[in-house]
């Protein structure tokens, strides 16, 4: 698809999209509950780093060595980040009030779980092991918000949101490799990992559940209004019009 023929059917899409007041409410409702489940995940995060919580043994962890795999940890999990947003901005509008607020109940979750668990890091964490990196990411890193791992659990969550599409692989991958990251580095328990994925799928069976009909409107205003409706009408319209003028 050349970039022009992209660009309006990009611009088409949000056009048709931002029409429906139904999506707009939606949409900004969903960018206030993530942003205030920001806040509120960090706050606690830094109320936990406050405290001072002991290690505990695991199995995994005590036979692997604290191994440095800090741009996984950091740039690769801001790539995933940026194309888990990017993807339906670009390419699914109809589903981004639905993956916004995905995101929101997956890290009001996160900051129920982290606010319970009064554990400390594994021994070997990374980031007393080695000297911490010279970057903005490393430096909102915090020892106590363990359970669940948000680095494992956001891919996932949109492998299964973007199912539909062949980038939910893309998504699969980037869970499990930053899963491996977070345990190579002592970041997280083998517990953070695995429960990870069980938090994210009931986070979105849930959501599926409550936002169904929301989705079904948007998807139906797309394939009624959008790109491709719209071309295959001019189209009919071209058609018909040539056959009256050879008439």
């Amino acid at each position: 698809m050349k970039f022009r023929e992209f660009f309006n059917k990009f611009r088409h899409h949000w056009k048709v999209l931002l029409s429906d007041h139904t999506f707009k409410v939606s949409f900004y409702a969903g960018v206030l509950m993530l942003t205030l489940a920001y806040l509120l995940d960090f706050l606690a995060a830094i109320y936990k780093d406050s405290q001072t919580y002991i290690s505990v043994g695991d199995l995994l962890l005590d036979h692997i060595p604290t191994i440095n795999v800090e741009f996984m940890f950091s740039w690769g999990m801001l790539g995933f980040t940026l194309l888990i947003f990017l993807y339906p901005i670009l390419f699914k509008p109809e589903l981004m009030p639905f993956t916004i607020k995905c995101y929101a109940a997956l890290l009001y979750l996160r900051t129920f779980c982290i606010l319970l668990i009064n554990v400390g890091p594994p021994h070997g964490f990374f980031f007393d092991t080695f000297q911490l990196g010279q970057n903005i990411i490393d430096d909102m890193a915090f020892r106590n918000d363990l359970f669940f791992s948000g680095h494992t659990a956001f891919p996932f969550l949109a492998f299964l949101i973007f199912r539909d599409s062949k980038i939910k692989w893309v998504f699969l991958a980037g869970s499990i490799l930053e899963g491996a990251t977070v345990l190579l580095m002592h970041i997280h328990y083998s517990i953070d990992v695995v429960a990870a994925f069980f938090f994210a799928y009931g986070t979105y069976s849930v959501c599926r559940r409550i936002f169904h009909p929301l989705n079904m409107r948007f998807s139906t205003s797309i394939k009624l209004y959008g790109w491709d409706a719209m071309q295959k009408l001019k189209e009919i319209t071209n058609l018909s019009t040539n056959g009256n003028d050879k008439n």
